[in-house]
């Protein structure tokens, strides 16, 4: 983990253009970590800034989707067969080809907003601390960063780290969980077991403080901050990576029993509509990465929006693996378009919200029809008290499309269709103990198999963490040499 000094908390965070969308009012700059955190609107400014790293292009703004996508079915690489997409972006996740020195830079960034996020979370537990705000309105602060050391353990985890049943007990190295802001400290890795048990008390305290009714004021896209529905949707999506069925279903459960969403019609979905929203009203977004200038964390083209649009880049093209699992009557198959020439296909999930050349892309994080899901493929693996048939017909029944058999492989595959250019497919395939199987590649030195409980699911850790924290290990199957 990188050393991070802190002048405030995370000050570099909040100079981003992000922060400049998401923010009405951007924290202020020029005063110590120490005096900031001392006063509720220091604490508010700090919390409002944790948030700005998740539209990085290391995670939500590029990365962390299009790595998984490329590396499966969903993905392809038009540019060797098409000019036009050959500025060899991409070519990693697609041909599965990793090394310390040439892997995902998510670790860094998450741990960024851990630090941030621990600063806030240890200022308010201080024995000491003293705030001219309500306790209500100190607990909402602290349910954020609870909410967001959640996130960026559980991404970290899913990245670095094999799935959860990789060993009977979950014994296997995870990642190291930090509690405490030290950006000195050389934390060991835990276990996949512990990183998940940490985890989930988060979020059941951010759950147990947060006020039911909560949204952060001063920002552009309410969505695009933590509600009780976000904590609890993120709980959901924990218990199912977890296997822990029944949990997983009471927690999906709770979102849709919510009341404050509902699922997208086939008419809104048609071409992507629901995807090119500036700020999305009632519908399915629970929790959404908020972008909302042409260029925003990071350089246009290098978005996710530059990355998947034949008007930018275009190296992240959509395989007809997923176009072709699509009836003709399923709207998600309007989701993925050929380009001007009729050729390369591409996702129109973060074709952009028409507010300049180099476009923004809100990304989804957590939405509806998930909880629906979650809670279908618990049922099939034993919780009780639902109905996964119910919820495998009103996905389809939404989308045009034969409902799948209330099983296990008619629940992957309808997370697959739903979900596709979301970053589920790898992370679901290695959970669940499947091989990665792919047929439209873009020439015959792709692999198209990876077997399960391959090396090659988890990432290897960068191999510059190594230089500052001596604790670490790297993951079976690769060399920092």
């Amino acid at each position: 983990m990188k050393k991070i000094v802190f002048a405030i908390l995370a000050s570099a965070l909040v100079l981003s253009s992000c922060d400049k969308d998401f923010l009405e009012k951007a924290p202020v700059l020029s005063q110590s970590n120490v005096l900031t955190l001392s006063t509720y609107e220091g604490l508010d400014l700090s919390t409002a800034g944790a948030y700005a790293p998740l539209a990085s292009t290391n995670w939500y703004g590029a990365d962390f989707i299009i790595q998984a996508e490329m590396a499966t079915g969903n993905g392809k690489r038009w540019g060797p067969q098409f000019d036009k997409y050959e500025s060899g972006r991409c070519t990693d996740p697609y041909y599965i080809l990793y090394n310390p020195g040439s892997t995902s830079a998510l670790w860094g960034t998450a741990y960024y907003v851990i630090l941030a996020a621990n600063s806030v979370i240890n200022a308010i537990d201080a024995e000491d601390a003293s705030y001219k705000a309500s306790e209500q309105d100190i607990n909402n602060l602290k349910a954020e960063c609870l909410f967001l050391r959640a996130l960026s353990h559980f991404d970290l985890v899913r990245t670095y780290a094999m799935p959860y049943n990789y060993t009977a007990d979950a014994s296997h190295l995870g990642v190291p969980v930090v509690l405490v802001s030290d950006s000195e400290a050389q934390p060991a890795r835990e276990t996949v077991a512990k990183t998940y048990e940490q985890i989930i008390a988060d979020l059941l305290e951010a759950e147990k403080i947060i006020d039911p009714e909560y949204v952060r004021a001063g920002v552009n896209d309410p969505k695009a901050t933590v509600t009780l529905e976000a904590i609890q949707a993120l709980l959901a999506r924990a218990y199912q990576y977890s296997e822990q069925w029944q949990k997983a279903a009471d927690y999906a459960n709770k979102v849709i029993e919510s009341g404050k969403f509902r699922l997208w019609t086939a008419s809104e979905i048609k071409n992507g509509a629901v995807y090119m929203i500036d700020k999305p009203g009632d519908g399915e977004v629970i929790f959404e990465i908020y972008n909302g200038l042409s260029q925003t964390y990071g350089t246009g083209n290098e978005t996710i929006w530059g990355l998947t649009s034949y008007e930018a880049y275009g190296d992240a093209g959509a395989s007809y693996d997923i176009y072709n699992a699509y009836e003709d009557t399923d709207v998600r198959k309007t989701l993925l378009t050929p380009d001007t020439d009729g050729n390369a296909l591409f996702t129109l999930k973060y074709f952009g919200k028409g507010l300049g050349a180099l476009d923004a892309t809100n990304v989804i994080v957590l939405r509806l029809s998930e909880m629906y899901l979650i809670r279908a493929e618990a049922v099939v693996k034993g919780a009780t008290g639902y109905s996964a048939v119910d919820d495998l017909k009103l996905i389809a029944d939404n989308r045009g499309a034969t409902p799948q058999t209330a099983t296990p492989s008619g629940v992957y595959e309808e997370l697959n269709k739903e979900f596709a250019w979301e970053a589920h497919l790898w992370f679901d395939l290695a959970r669940t103990g499947r091989d990665m199987n792919r047929t439209d590649v873009a020439s015959e030195a792709i692999i198209k198999t990876l077997k399960a409980k391959d090396y090659r699911w988890a990432k290897p850790i960068p191999r510059r963490e190594f230089n500052v924290n001596k604790n670490l290990v790297q993951n079976e199957g690769y060399s920092n040499e």
